[in-house]
């Protein structure tokens, strides 16, 4: 198998992506189950809500226990602290019924399988083709350790064979067990997640990070930090950490501060359009202008 994904070979027609990108995920032997997961079981077996209850019987085609990470079959260490347990790590695949309006329904699948399984789960959604992989952290609930609570949740976009963007297919290619730490179950999963995190970075930069590629930034950034640290600075307040040296945490709370602001520029330029008092339209064109350069700052961080 090759190293790199030649996406311009497939064959939309007869090839799924998902078969490409699981393949070259190159998960060992030892690991895979193939246990089919039936409606009925999630049904039975779960608590639902009555939309959850709905997305099983309306959205949800088929699921797939595909692969199970765990020290008997992957010798890697587990990791396990008063805060985290990451002991094993799931591998699903959701095929969704083929219905264009199923494509909206990405975030509320992701959620209710990242919910209901109490592993770490890399999660792989197929959609007549189409692709889009979900991932999430979880910590150990402090009222009731023997349960798992969701942090964030990381959801790609779909990809489809058909008109891949660069980022995309860097991000695909970079998607594989290779590419992840090897030291223990948690810095597996977060190295996974850090790949989702660069590439919702790169939708907005148009230029995505690879492991690699973030490890030498981060490590050129160390060695200049030491020759730097007995220069004078005239302004300290100024970061200068780039997206890539930042944790996923941080990297997560700066995309959505992101969104946020340019949620919040949006907003600001529908008033300007209903805006007639004058004085007024000048006090939203100050406080656009101020978003503006927020949204600058965060997104020269991205590049």
């Amino acid at each position: 198998m090759s190293n790199v994904i030649d996406f311009d070979s497939i064959d939309a027609n007869s090839e799924d992506l998902f078969d490409v990108v699981y393949e070259h995920l190159a998960l060992p032997d030892s690991t895979y189950l193939g246990t089919r997961i039936t409606k009925k079981m999630i049904l039975e077996n779960n608590d639902l809500s009555s939309s959850d209850k709905k997305l099983v019987n309306e959205v949800v085609q088929s699921v797939e226990w595909v692969n199970t990470l765990k020290r008997d079959t992957l010798n890697i260490p587990t990791y396990v602290t008063e805060m985290v347990e990451y002991t094993e790590v799931a591998v699903l695949k959701v095929t969704l019924k083929a219905d264009g309006s199923n494509l909206g329904k990405l975030k509320n699948t992701a959620k209710l399988f990242h919910t209901l399984i109490p592993y770490p789960v890399i999660l792989m959604i197929e959609l007549d083709g189409q692709l889009a992989i979900s991932l999430a952290d979880k910590r150990i609930n402090q009222s009731d350790s023997s349960k798992l609570v969701i942090e964030h949740y990381y959801n790609s976009q779909w990809f489809s064979v058909v008109g891949l963007k660069r980022n995309e297919k860097e991000f695909l290619n970079d998607f594989t067990l290779k590419n992840v730490s090897s030291v223990n179950y948690y810095e597996l999963y977060q190295d996974f997640i850090s790949m989702l995190l660069a590439l919702e970075a790169s939708n907005i930069s148009g230029s995505y990070s690879t492991k690699s590629s973030r490890n030498s930034n981060v490590a050129k950034s160390e060695f200049g930090s030491s020759q730097e640290e007995n220069l004078d600075h005239s302004d300290d307040s100024i970061s200068n950490e780039t997206f890539n040296e930042m944790s996923n945490e941080e990297k997560s709370h700066l995309l959505k501060e992101l969104a946020s602001l340019e949620a919040e520029l949006t907003n600001i330029r529908n008033k300007l359009k209903k805006e007639v008092q004058m004085n007024e339209k000048m006090r939203l064109n100050v406080q656009a202008r101020k978003v503006k350069q927020a949204i600058s700052a965060i997104t020269s961080q991205l590049a």
